[in-house]
C-alpha cells in the first residue's frame, strides 16, 4: 500500500501524530510519502513535491483540522485517492478519527478494512471578458465577498439559464451538502445530508430581509455576475478558505458540480446524525 501523508504541523500534537503514523505505516511494510516541509521537520530524506504526493497513491491520511483535511481532499479527489482525516484541530467536522482512537483505528484503515464515503465537490470557472481567468474546486464552498472595504456589493444570480435576481449583500455562499455545515451554517444556512444531490446558495448579511438560503438541484449550473458597487471596491472569490481571487466589475463565475468526487475514508459506525448531535452539542446519550 501506497499512503500520502498530508500534514499541518503548527497544530497540538500533530508532529507526534505523523511519527506514529509513519512509523505504524512502515510496520505493515506500506510505501510511505511524505512531503518535502514534513520529511525535512522529521529529518528523513526523500520528500516529494506536493504535485507528485497523490498520483499513484492507495489512501491519504490527513493529520491536522478541517482546513487540512479540505487541502488533501482537493489534491486527491483528481487521482481518485481515499482521504483519511485524523483530527488534530479543534472542531473536527470532517476528520474520520481522533488522536485517542489512533492506535485501534489506524491498523484497520491500513489492512484496507474501512468504507468510502463519496461527496459532491464544486467547480468555480471565473470568466473574465469571455475568457476563462481562473479556474478552482471546492469541498466546502466557493464564497463572492466584498474586499477590504466591507461595504454592500451587487451580484446578479441565474440558475440553469434563468434570472434568479440582482441582490446586494455582503457576499454570496455557494456550498456543498458537505460545506452546509461549515461557513453555511454560521452564515444561517441548512444543514444537508452530505448524501443530498444540492447545491445551497446563502446570502451573507443581504440588504434585503427577503434574500433567504435557498436549495437547489445540484445539476443546475449557476452564474454570478459582480455589478461592484458605487465605490469600484475589490470583489473576492474564495474556493474552500483559501487565497483569495480578485474578480472585476462584469467577470462572471460559473459554478458547477466538479467533474471529480471527494472520497473519504470511514471506519466506525457513526452516522451523520450522531455526528451532528457530537459537534454541535445537541445533547443526547
Amino acid at each position: 500500500m501506497r499512503i500520502a501523508i498530508v500534514a499541518t504541523l503548527l497544530r497540538p500534537h500533530a508532529l507526534e501524530i505523523v511519527r506514529t503514523t509513519v512509523t505504524y505505516a512502515r510496520a505493515v511494510g506500506a510505501e510511505v510519502r511524505l512531503t518535502q516541509d514534513t520529511a525535512a521537520v522529521l529529518h528523513e530524506a526523500g520528500g516529494v513535491a506536493e504535485e507528485l504526493l497523490m498520483p499513484g497513491a492507495d489512501l491519504a491520511i490527513a493529520i491536522g483540522g478541517d482546513g487540512t483535511m479540505l487541502g488533501a481532499v482537493r489534491a486527491a479527489a483528481p487521482h481518485g485517492v481515499p482521504v483519511l482525516g485524523i483530527n488534530a484541530g479543534a472542531l473536527g467536522f470532517l476528520t474520520a478519527i481522533t488522536p485517542e482512537q489512533l492506535p485501534v483505528m489506524l491498523p484497520l484503515a491500513l489492512r484496507g478494512e474501512f468504507t468510502v464515503e463519496t461527496r459532491s465537490m464544486l467547480r468555480g470557472v471565473i470568466m473574465h471578458q469571455g475568457v476563462v481567468s481562473a479556474e478552482m474546486t471546492a469541498l466546502n464552498d466557493i464564497v463572492v465577498r466584498q474586499g477590504r472595504q466591507g461595504r454592500l456589493i451587487n451580484l446578479d444570480v441565474t440558475v440553469a439559464g434563468r434570472e434568479l435576481g440582482r441582490f446586494s449583500a455582503d457576499g454570496l455562499l455557494i456550498s456543498t451538502p458537505t460545506g452546509s455545515t461549515a461557513y453555511g451554517l454560521s452564515a444561517g444556512g441548512p444543514i444537508i445530508h452530505p448524501s443530498a444531490a444540492v447545491t445551497v446558495l446563502v446570502p451573507i448579511c443581504p440588504h434585503s430581509l427577503s434574500f433567504r438560503p435557498m436549495v437547489f438541484p445540484a445539476s443546475d449550473p449557476m452564474v454570478i455576475t459582480c455589478e461592484g458597487n458605487f465605490h469600484g471596491d475589490e470583489i473576492l472569490v474564495i474556493a474552500d478558505g483559501q487565497d483569495p481571487l480578485t474578480v472585476s466589475i462584469g467577470d462572471q463565475i460559473v459554478i458547477t458540480p466538479a467533474p471529480c468526487v471527494a472520497s473519504l475514508v470511514k471506519i466506525d459506525q457513526t452516522s451523520f446524525y450522531d455526528r451532528l448531535r457530537e459537534k454541535l452539542q445537541w445533547g443526547g446519550g
